[in-house]
C-alpha cells in the first residue's frame, strides 16, 4: 500500500465512532481506550491520509467535507464487515452455505424434494446444487469431493465411505388399468411374466441387472418391447399398454393413487433394492452438510426400513 494511505481498520474505526459521536470523550468511552490516545490516533490518520477531517464548533466537533465523504464510505466498510461477521457465523453453525447433492435420478425426483423443503423450513438460507447420475457415477464425484453428499441405491463397498441406510425400496410389478395381468383372481403366478411384453429400463441400469438376475433365477424371460433410461417415459409407455414394468415402488405412488397404473400382486414376488446416504468418512462434514444428513433420519420413519440390511445384502 502507498505510505500516504498507510492506515488500517483501527484508525477508520476511531475515526468512525468520533464522527458519529461528534465528541471525542463520548467515542474514547465507546472504544474503551482513553481520550488522549483517541486524539492522537486521529491525528495519526489525518497525517496518514494527508486530510483534515474534523473541525471543532459549538456542537463539538463535526467532519469537514472531506471527513464527511471518509465517514460514508466508512458506514460502507463497517456494513460489510457486519454482514461478514453474520455470514461466517452462519457457515460456522450451518445456517447458510451451500449443499451440493449427489443422487439417483428417481431418488432426485421422488424423494429429495421433502427432504430438501423440510431442512429448507430450519434453514433458509443454505443453497442447494443436485447432480443426478446413476449410482456408480454419484459415488465416484463424491469420493472426487465433486458433491458434498450422495443418495445411491445399493450399499457401496468402500470402507472410505459412511453409509446409513434410508428406506426400503421394493421394486414392484405394474400395470396399466385393464390390463390381462389385473383378471387374475388372486395373486399371478410368476410364469406368467415369461414372455409377456415388457418395458424395461435400458440394460447398463443397475435397477434392469438387478431385475433380470432375479427372473432369470426364476426361468423367466419377458419380451422387451421398449427399454428407456427414464422412469417418467417407461410410465407413460406402461400406460399406453406397451407391456408391464418393473420399478420403484415410490416412483409410481402418484399414479396408483390416481388409478394411472396398477401395483400386480405376483406370487411369491419379493424384489427390493435398498437406499442409502453416503459421505466421505474423512474430512469432517462442514455444519451446512451435516445438518442436513443429520435431519433425514427425523424425515424418514423407521418402518420405512423393512428389510433388514444383512437381508438386503443377501437378497442382492
Amino acid at each position: 500500500m502507498n505510505e500516504a494511505f498507510a492506515f488500517n481498520l483501527n484508525h477508520l474505526r476511531y475515526f468512525y465512532e468520533v464522527a458519529r459521536s461528534g465528541n471525542m470523550r463520548r467515542a474514547a468511552a465507546r472504544l474503551g481506550i482513553s481520550q488522549p490516545a483517541l486524539s492522537k490516533q486521529i491525528q495519526a490518520l489525518e497525517e496518514a491520509i494527508g486530510l483534515q477531517l474534523f473541525y471543532r464548533s459549538s456542537r463539538g466537533l463535526q467532519p469537514t467535507p472531506d471527513g464527511e465523504t471518509v465517514f460514508l464510505h466508512c458506514e460502507r466498510v463497517f456494513g460489510h464487515l457486519r454482514d461478514l461477521e453474520e455470514t461466517v457465523e452462519a457457515l460456522r453453525t450451518g445456517s447458510a452455505g451451500r449443499v451440493t447433492v449427489g443422487s439417483t435420478f428417481s431418488i432426485a425426483e421422488y424423494l429429495l424434494p421433502e427432504f430438501i423443503r423440510h431442512y429448507h423450513d430450519s434453514y433458509p438460507k443454505v443453497r442447494f446444487r443436485l447432480v443426478t447420475a446413476r449410482s456408480g457415477q454419484v459415488l465416484q464425484a463424491l469420493r472426487e469431493h465433486r458433491v458434498d453428499v450422495a443418495f445411491v441405491a445399493g450399499r457401496p463397498d468402500d470402507d472410505s465411505l459412511v453409509t446409513t441406510p434410508l428406506r426400503d425400496n421394493p421394486l414392484v410389478v405394474v400395470v396399466a388399468p385393464g390390463h390381462p395381468f389385473t383378471d387374475e383372481d388372486g395373486p399371478l403366478p410368476i410364469e406368467r411374466l415369461h414372455r409377456a411384453d415388457m418395458v424395461a429400463f435400458d440394460d447398463e441400469a443397475p435397477t434392469r441387472k438387478l431385475t433380470d438376475r432375479y427372473l432369470d433365477a426364476r426361468d423367466v424371460e419377458p419380451r422387451i418391447l421398449a427399454e428407456s433410461p427414464a422412469i417418467e417415459t417407461i410410465k407413460r409407455l406402461v400406460r399406453q399398454q406397451v407391456g408391464f414394468a418393473v420399478l420403484p415402488s415410490h416412483c409410481v405412488e402418484d399414479e396408483v393413487e390416481a388409478k394411472r397404473l396398477v401395483i400386480v400382486d405376483v406370487d411369491g414376488w419379493d424384489l427390493h433394492r435398498l437406499l442409502y446416504v453416503v459421505h466421505l468418512s474423512r474430512p469432517p462434514l462442514p455444519p451446512t452438510v451435516r445438518n442436513f444428513v443429520d435431519l433425514i433420519p427425523v424425515i424418514v420413519p423407521p418402518e420405512s426400513l423393512t428389510i433388514a440390511d444383512s437381508e438386503f445384502a443377501a437378497a442382492m
